[in-house]
């Protein structure tokens, strides 16, 4: 029977996470971009690989 090991990693404050807020996203139409239309066929309007 063998046992795996398992990988720890560990740094100075490690314990001492922050507490994150959760943040709402908003788009700034004046610093975003999006084609108007698709130029070839294998253009991506999204940002999911596929």
């Amino acid at each position: 029977m063998s046992k795996k090991q398992k990988l720890e990693l560990t740094w100075i404050g490690k314990e001492n996470r922050p507490k994150l807020e959760p943040r709402i996203l908003l788009e700034d139409p004046a610093r975003s971009y999006h084609a108007r239309h698709r130029v070839a066929g294998a253009d991506l309007f999204d940002t999911v690989r596929r």
